[in-house]
């Protein structure tokens, strides 16, 4: 049976969320992905001992409504929500704040507003957030897009051929890795090494993952270069502690606007392809923000839809609910007509 999704974020009222689980299900989605940002660790994941909030069990804010998402017999997907600024998702970053020498430095030596994969405090920070996210319940921890720094994504001017991270604790796995000194210019070794060193963080945290009971999802960037994660997708494919090999084809955010069936059926054949190759689940995100009114756009949603499902995933999502009406930045011009698009073209069964 085709798993179909979306992602829920923002509402952190256990009572209003029901309401909004009883309708996806009512919809015929039977999975969801609840975004655990930083601020949701920090504040919806404890419950003091003194309180009564007069809801079920005792159970902190998040694992509340990932408990109401079980009852109602949806997979829950948990995700890192723009954690230290790594991962995809509009939230913010108390992480690289505190912890400023934790961050990636450009090759000019300039530090950028993103934590670096390599650095020891923030890979205990994730090692923390890694257990915490998989003890609310959650049958998959979801990494959703790892990547170094995307100066475009953060509207940073950097300097012409600058890249991270070249920081302290990056020259020193360099070093050790290949017994000579990082350069300042980005090599083909450099890429190799960025690209090595984000397979081994996320296997870290995926093994930690599988230890604590969960599932591991890595959704990649729908690239194929080392500016935005992986040239090889094998590299992540191959490994153990994986489970589902996910990507997202967003075709109006990745330049595609024209060929969003082209787009879609090209990474889905991809994603298929690898997931069957080494016995793992595949995964579709369907894009639902960021999308003009037209006709011609809507029926794009509709032909994205219908290339996933046909190419043979075993799942498909939309980013995000409601088509992302109620994130004023990134919400659709109609998001009514996107998410019924969607829905339309998903399978009964």
């Amino acid at each position: 049976m085709l798993e179909k999704g979306t992602s829920y974020f923002g509402v952190r009222d256990p009572k209003h969320a029901e309401t909004d689980l009883d309708r996806f299900e009512e919809e015929g989605l039977n999975a969801i992905l609840h975004t655990f940002s930083e601020r949701d660790r920090e504040y919806f994941y404890d419950l003091r001992d003194d309180l009564d909030l007069g809801y079920d069990g005792g159970a902190g804010t998040m694992e509340q409504i990932v408990a109401a998402s079980k009852e109602r017999g949806f997979r829950v997907y948990v995700n890192p929500w723009a954690v230290g600024r790594v991962f995809g998702g509009e939230a913010f970053s108390e992480f690289i704040g505190r912890n400023p020498e934790s961050c990636q430095r450009l090759s000019t030596g300039e530090r950028v507003p993103a934590a670096c994969f390599n650095d020891p405090t923030f890979r205990e920070f994730m090692r923390e957030w890694t257990r915490d996210a998989a003890s609310l319940g959650a049958d998959v921890l979801f990494w959703d897009e790892p990547h170094w720094f995307i100066p475009e994504w953060h509207g940073e001017n950097v300097p012409e051929g600058a890249w991270t991270c070249r920081c302290e604790s990056c020259q020193a796995a360099y070093r050790e890795r290949y017994d000579e000194q990082m350069p300042a210019t980005q090599t083909e070794r450099v890429d190799e090494f960025r690209e090595a060193m984000l397979v081994d963080f996320l296997e870290e945290m995926m093994e930690i993952t599988h230890e604590a009971g969960a599932k591991n999802a890595v959704c990649l960037l729908p690239s194929e270069d080392a500016e935005h994660g992986l040239r090889d997708w094998q590299q992540i494919a191959e490994r153990d502690p994986l489970d589902i090999l996910v990507t997202d084809p967003y075709w109006n955010i990745f330049d595609h606007a024209d060929s969003a069936e082209t787009f879609v059926s090209y990474f889905t054949e991809k994603v298929v392809s690898l997931a069957d190759e080494y016995d793992l689940e595949s995964q579709i995100w369907i894009q639902g923000f960021a999308l003009d009114g037209d006709p011609e756009t809507v029926e794009a949603v509709r032909t994205a839809t219908r290339e996933a499902v046909d190419g043979g995933v075993d799942s498909v999502f939309m980013w995000g609910y409601d088509a992302c009406r109620t994130v004023s930045s990134i919400a659709c011009e109609d998001p009514e007509a996107v998410w019924d698009a969607h829905l339309d073209e998903l399978p009964d069964s």
